[in-house]
């Protein structure tokens, strides 16, 4: 999958996790406290990324993922190994 698509992808599960969200561009540099995310929201969001790619995020890993950009490449690597 390129990461492109991804990126689009993980930003869909975003706006599905904060229907309210009034951020007209998400980009790889858009971080989660950007976008309002308070802790609870982003273990919805991972959860709904783990779904939604079959795959698992290590509670070890979930501190670094602090931008889209993040997620986008644990996702990429997690789905290749």
């Amino acid at each position: 999958m390129e990461h492109a698509q991804l990126l689009a992808q993980v930003e869909q599960l975003i706006r599905e996790q904060m229907p309210t969200l009034e951020c007209p561009e998400i980009t790889g540099e858009t971080t989660f406290e950007d976008l309002g995310l308070d802790s609870l929201h982003r273990v919805d969001l991972l959860a709904a990324a783990e779904i939604h790619f079959d795959i698992e995020v290590p509670d070890a890993e979930v501190p670094n993922l602090l931008r889209v950009q993040d997620l986008t490449r644990f996702i990429a690597s997690a789905r290749v190994g």
